[in-house]
């Protein structure tokens, strides 16, 4: 009798092999229909976030101390929003003046319907132009608040109606 002596083995390589290709292929196809938008948590692009960290947590841990934020806003509506920022001086507990507030409203996945808003201080308090929140879904609101020496980041998550 004759002994078959063929073996898979290359058979199997190849197809692992193609199968790896395949694979990479079909990642780099998913990554081109789904892009990565750019986290600007600290409202600045993210290297300047990476190189710069140690500072801006210094910055917020004496924010903190000398200020109490509150964003008293917990839905939204389709159609028009307001938003209302009380920052608070911890050491006086009156209505903090002078700071510059800078407000972007996002969603976590998609920048097209990005918000941002400019306060104007009128006695005391800061007011914000109403928006249209124009998609259901998750939102970010985003605060950077700044004095002349320091500044303070803030995010909440807020879901519509």
């Amino acid at each position: 009798m004759k002994k078959n002596n063929k073996s898979f083995w290359p058979y199997g390589i190849t197809i692992a092999i193609l199968a790896v290709i395949a694979m990479s292929a079909g990642t780099i196809i998913v990554a081109l229909k789904h892009p990565v938008q750019m986290d600007e948590a600290y409202l600045k692009k993210y290297q300047n976030v990476d190189n710069h960290i140690n500072e801006i947590q210094k910055e917020q841990e004496l924010f903190d101390k000398q200020y109490s934020v509150k964003i008293k806003t917990s839905q939204f509506k389709l159609g028009k929003n307001s938003l209302n920022i009380v920052v608070t001086d911890r050491y006086t507990d009156k209505i903090a003046d002078n700071l510059t507030i800078n407000v972007k409203i996002t969603r976590p996945d998609d920048d097209r319907y990005d918000i941002k808003l400019n306060s104007k201080e009128r006695d005391g308090k800061y007011i914000f132009p109403q928006f249209d929140i124009t998609k259901p879904g998750r939102w970010f609101i985003l605060v950077s608040i700044s004095n002349a020496k320091i500044s303070g980041y803030y995010k909440k998550e807020v879901d519509t109606k």
